[in-house]
């Protein structure tokens, strides 16, 4: 029980986290970076980990699927990577991951794979939008 509660605890501050990134990403701000990076932090990773480990290790590293896909949100927003393919397919693949091992239903889940599908599509065919 109190490992349940610290993992809701953890998962409503990440949340939050997440919030600010988004909303610096919608109007702009210089610091996204930094939001960004305060939203790595919470996994205790940083970019470099992020870019540099693969979907395996990342999956190790945070084995809880909530939080794995609140890293693939970050992943998504984070504009320093979600111009690079490689790093979005890496998204995508822990999304997948995380589609095989939760069986539960998420209108979010599938609006969030249906981004990172459009957003690779476009990286393929070189539109960067």
């Amino acid at each position: 029980m109190i490992k349940q509660d610290f993992l809701l605890a953890q998962i409503e501050e990440l949340t939050k986290k997440i919030a600010r990134l988004l909303r610096k990403k919608e109007t702009n701000e210089p610091d996204i970076d930094t939001a960004a990076d305060d939203c790595y932090k919470a996994f205790r990773l940083n970019l470099n980990s992020i870019t540099n480990l693969p979907e395996d290790e990342l999956t190790e590293l945070v084995p809880d699927w909530q939080l794995l896909e609140l890293l693939v949100k970050i992943m998504l927003n984070d504009t320093r990577i979600n111009h690079d393919l490689n790093q979005m397919e890496k998204a995508q693949a822990l999304l997948y991951y995380i589609q095989e091992n939760d069986r539960t239903y998420s209108f979010d889940r599938i609006a969030t794979a249906r981004e990172l599908d459009t957003l690779i599509q476009n990286l393929k065919s070189g539109n960067h939008n």
